[in-house]
């Protein structure tokens, strides 16, 4: 069964900021930037997405039009006056995903207010962070991240920095980020959540993975980062919380104590092919058959932290084996069956 869904990222987005207006969609209709768009239109001819953003008001959805889907589109929001005063919006690619590439400059996004929920997304090739984050409240679902970097007077966090706010990151992909310093894929500084995601292949100094302190995972794949000082998976120098079921390569550093589910120290196996195209709107990292991923999850959420929902698709939109219960998959793909590429 396939199906693409983000209803817990809607829940989160209205439930933490209560608007007073009726939300409004956006329909991105062209990859380029400017443009004029019309609320709840599908037919403007130029309606690009820093538009549906600058224009958007709290608690609106920004989607793409046929032709846009599966399309790459440059450029960083917000930017400008908006820099400081960022809309509230959710931003969602369903249903066969749209690459967000900083073509150069970076962050893509940067929020420093509000609240930004991402779903469906690929967030690539940013040199200064995909994500900055220093004070709005971030959900980030079925999103993958890839070939993101961080370096010079902001070198943490590849993919996602956290400095401020709050980030909570499920059913997602980081692989092929690098920072200069803490965290190739994810650094955090006092409030990031991640659960049944996949962090693999990314590089940094100290933290391939995730660095940083105050951040909790579940259900997670952390392995086969790398660092060239220190603590190639995972480095928590405070408060890094397992709230179980994760697989990580290499805890040393990790600052992370052992809870039911965990396996530490383990291969996950996953595929030699590496981040590909597995069928949904984001391309995912599989895993092999025999991979200890599989059933070792926990997909109930969590009841003390409801940051984690209980989910029932994994990152392509399939539904998970033991969904919206423990013995689904490990990190973002479920290994439905193991000929995972055909029968879904």
């Amino acid at each position: 069964m396939k199906r693409i869904a983000s209803s817990w990222v809607a829940l989160l987005l209205f439930t933490a900021a209560p608007f007073a207006q009726a939300a409004n969609v956006w329909t991105v209709t062209a990859t380029g930037s400017g443009g004029v768009c019309t609320a709840n239109s599908t037919t403007d001819p130029n309606c690009t997405l820093d538009a549906a953003i600058y224009t958007a008001a709290n608690g609106d959805t920004v989607r793409f039009a046929s032709n846009v889907q599966g399309q790459t589109i440059c450029g960083t929001y917000p930017n400008g006056t908006y820099q400081n005063t960022p809309p509230s919006v959710s931003i969602d690619g369903a249903p066969n995903g749209v690459k967000l590439d900083s073509c150069g400059a970076g962050p893509i996004f940067a929020f420093d207010s509000g609240t930004l929920a991402l779903s469906h997304l690929t967030l690539q090739n940013s040199p200064n962070d995909a994500i900055y984050n220093s004070g709005a409240n971030v959900t980030v679902d079925s999103c993958t991240f890839a070939g993101n970097s961080a370096s010079g007077s902001a070198p943490n966090g590849g993919a996602v920095a956290q400095v401020g706010g709050s980030v909570f990151i499920i059913n997602s992909t980081f692989a092929g980020n690098s920072a200069s310093g803490n965290g190739g894929a994810i650094y955090a500084s006092g409030n990031v959540v991640i659960s049944n995601s996949t962090i693999s292949a990314n590089h940094a100094p100290i933290g391939g993975g995730i660095g940083g302190y105050g951040f909790t995972i579940m259900s997670s794949i952390v392995a086969g980062n790398s660092a060239t000082t220190s603590s190639p998976d995972v480095y928590g120098f405070s408060s890094a919380v397992s709230l179980g079921y994760n697989i990580v390569g290499n805890s040393s550093g990790s600052g992370l104590t052992a809870t039911a589910g965990d396996q530490f120290g383990v291969d996950p196996l996953l595929a030699a092919t590496g981040l590909t195209n597995n069928g949904g709107a984001t391309q995912t990292v599989a895993l092999q058959s025999l991979s200890p991923a599989r059933s070792g999850g926990n997909c109930a959420g969590n009841a003390s932290n409801p940051a984690i929902p209980a989910v029932t698709l994994d990152q392509r939109g399939y539904t998970r084996t033991s969904a919206g219960a423990i013995g689904c998959s490990v990190g973002a793909f479920d290994l439905t069956s193991i000929f995972y590429n055909g029968f879904e």
